[in-house]
């Protein structure tokens, strides 16, 4: 199965879960009784992983969750990147269309092992356009994005080139004390376009921060795919404890090797985790959680573990989280007993500034690293002065090797940028992207950009 069809498949399986549980949910809201709307009820839970995503435009954090504050309207536009929550709790239920985005003039002073004989410095225009939907309804909140870079006049990759990417979130209630959620990610295209476009974020304790795991990895190919689904559900077993369950799937495919002349590279995971919370006070909660992956093609890999967490609200606007516990794995996943970890501290110092620092160590199924468990440490800030605003965003990527005979892959991303905003909805944005990356079955490489360019992210449209 070619990328492309395992990509239209997978899309396609996300979509019709997604219509079942629209369809599933609305049933629930024709038989409540006295049309009761059970959105407005305790069993939307504001604090787990599916009550927040990212926009693909601007990686500004979004709430799925209706129980936002009354006076978080919709800000004019989504120009900042990272800063205020987007509340998506439309007024009567209304459905909003989002859409904009950016066009950047790009130097790349700096192509080495990412490309055949790919050594000049070159200048490129790169074009991403973003739109999205928010359709709410009594029992749910959907939202589905699509963002697309494209390089109309990149010469040192042969031609035009171009990446898209398309996710869907959702999240949903079936009762006052069930809870769902659903989310899917697909992206295809050229691996250079993908370094050129925005950045990937993840969501951490409410912040975005950059996905170090994708974003430090170089990958030697004319094309890529990754493709992410999770679907989970949740009970509130009182207003303290909660108990959800989640499975996912991840697929990563590479193309070819333009030096090699490669078939291509293809892996999927699925795995679940299954999580306790249990809330000691307003500012701490404690919860236990177990998980297994394993590796559906190739060599047999299965990996499970758990462990105890600990989150503390240390202030209104700092963050602390902390996770841990032993791993066992099959030969194929590395070493037999080894942990699972992650922490992280973020503190908001109001609706621009932030500050962040996260550690983790995961399982991993990115093509030619030759690792299934990874290390990696992210570091970032924003800080806005006026109509000015200074980002940035770094991290460090460490695989932990299969085998004694190749070196797992190591590699570490620095990306400083500065925006001002002209208006409302319309900003000037410059920045520096610097990549660089070793080991694996990849072969030594660097990147660097520098780049200046216009955005334009207008208030949505509002419809039925």
């Amino acid at each position: 199965m070619s990328i492309k069809q395992f990509t239209k498949w997978a899309l396609g399986s996300l979509f019709a879960i997604a219509v079942l549980l629209f369809a599933a949910s609305s049933a629930i809201a024709q038989t409540s009784n006295n049309g009761t709307d059970t959105s407005t009820n305790n069993s939307w839970p504001a604090n787990t992983d599916g009550a927040y995503t990212v926009s693909l435009g601007t990686g500004q954090l979004i709430s799925l969750n209706p129980q936002a504050r009354s006076d978080q309207a919709m800000p004019n536009g989504e120009y900042a990147e990272g800063t205020d929550t987007v509340s998506l709790r439309a007024r009567e239920n209304k459905y909003q269309l989002f859409y904009g985005g950016s066009v950047s003039s790009i130097y790349t002073n700096s192509i080495g092992g990412v490309g055949p004989g790919a050594t000049q410095d070159v200048v490129s225009t790169s074009i991403n356009p973003y739109l999205a939907v928010f359709m709410p309804t009594r029992t749910g909140r959907y939202l589905v994005q699509y963002s697309t870079v494209v390089n109309p006049n990149d010469t040192a990759s042969g031609g035009p080139q171009a990446y898209h990417t398309v996710s869907a979130s959702a999240m949903g209630a079936f009762s006052e004390r069930w809870y769902w959620t659903a989310s899917s990610s697909g992206s295809y295209g050229s691996e250079s376009a993908r370094l050129q476009g925005p950045l990937s974020f993840l969501v951490i304790d409410s912040t975005p921060i950059v996905d170090t795991a994708s974003t430090a990895v170089l990958q030697r190919a004319n094309n890529v795919s990754f493709i992410e689904n999770s679907v989970g559900v949740g009970w509130l077993k009182s207003r303290r404890d909660r108990i959800g369950l989640t499975v996912f799937e991840t697929y990563t495919g590479i193309n070819s090797d333009p030096a090699n002349q490669t078939i291509g590279n293809h892996t999927n995971d699925l795995g679940t985790k299954l999580e306790y919370t249990r809330v000691m006070t307003p500012r701490v909660d404690v919860r236990t959680y177990g998980e297994a992956d394993t590796v559906l093609n190739g060599p047999t890999c299965t990996t499970y573990g758990g462990g105890l967490g600990l989150g503390v609200r240390m202030s209104h606007s700092v963050v602390f989280d902390i996770a841990g516990g032993p791993q066992w794995s099959t030969a194929n996943c590395g070493s037999p007993l080894s942990a699972n970890f992650s922490a992280s501290l973020v503190k908001n110092f109001g609706n621009q500034d932030r500050i962040y620092a996260s550690v983790r160590r995961m399982f991993t199924t990115v093509a030619q690293l030759d690792s299934r468990w990874e290390d990696d440490a992210s570091v970032g800030f924003a800080k806005g002065y006026r109509r000015l605003t200074f980002i940035t965003d770094a991290g460090y990527l460490r695989g932990d090797g299969i085998g004694t005979t190749i070196p797992a892959y190591h590699g570490y991303y620095v990306a400083p940028r500065v925006r001002y905003k002209i208006i409302n909805n319309l900003g000037f944005n410059a920045g520096y992207r610097s990549f660089h990356g070793a080991g694996g079955n990849l072969p030594s490489g660097n990147l660097s950009y520098a780049m200046v360019g216009l955005e334009w992210y207008p208030s949505p449209l509002h419809f039925r």
